[in-house]
């Protein structure tokens, strides 16, 4: 699931974005067609649902899908939810995105994408909040994820819930000197995040009541498997 990238202000995190934005921008016509991430995102849906299925309501539920990549993710999700905005850096993802959810003649109020660089300061997307936020397979990209988890927490409406879904920490996963040298200009934590690390980050973004669970699915990095966690925290 070729989920990545959004608002940083730092230097270092600007220049992961472009290239980011570069990257995912070249890869997007090739990623829905990828079986793993086929079957990943079903994983990480099923995950989610089975796991919070008061979260998914058809007749109520809003949600954002976070650097939600060609909508892999999204469409799984979309039929258990009133309507789901995805967000993305990269046109090529957004336009993926609308161009399956057009295929499929699902209507734009239910389900779309829009390219935007968020920055969580009250005045974007139209000032929308949302009963539930998701970011998928994109964490370890992100250069500042403090910032990330604030920003996506001001978009939540008071007791909305965050769910994010990344890679689970093995400090042996990537640690090969011969990697890629793209993989280093757009992975920024190469070796996933911890419980504890996701903990920290969620009370700092003003989410309570965590709740993590490990390996909800597997998918192959370059070389090497990575067991894949889900974490919830809500605004409080």
């Amino acid at each position: 699931m070729a989920n990545y990238r959004c608002g940083l202000t730092d230097e270092l995190g600007s220049i992961r974005v472009e290239e980011n934005q570069k990257h995912f921008d070249k890869e997007a016509p090739q990623v829905d067609a990828n079986p793993q991430f086929q079957e990943g995102a079903r994983d990480i849906a099923r995950a989610m649902r089975v796991r919070y299925p008061s979260l998914f309501n058809k007749e109520e539920t809003t949600v954002m899908d976070f650097a939600c990549g060609t909508g892999l993710v999204s469409r799984e999700i979309s039929p258990h939810v009133k309507s789901l905005l995805g967000v993305d850096v990269s046109q090529g993802m957004v336009d993926q995105f609308n161009l399956r959810v057009s295929d499929q003649g699902v209507p734009l109020e239910e389900i779309k994408a829009t390219r935007a660089e968020l920055k969580g300061d009250g005045t974007e997307l139209d000032g929308q909040k949302f009963d539930l936020v998701i970011c998928t397979a994109a964490y370890h990209h992100f250069a500042n994820v403090e910032e990330i988890t604030r920003i996506l927490a001001s978009f939540l409406k008071p007791g909305g819930s965050l769910l994010v879904v990344d890679i689970l920490y093995n400090e042996t996963l990537h640690t090969d000197p011969d990697l890629p040298e793209h993989f280093h200009q757009v992975v920024a934590h190469k070796n996933g995040f911890s419980e504890a690390e996701m903990l920290a980050l969620f009370e700092q973004g003003g989410l309570g009541a965590f709740e993590f669970t490990e390996a909800v699915t597997q998918i192959k990095i370059l070389t090497k498997e990575a067991n894949f966690f889900l974490a919830k925290g809500i605004k409080v």
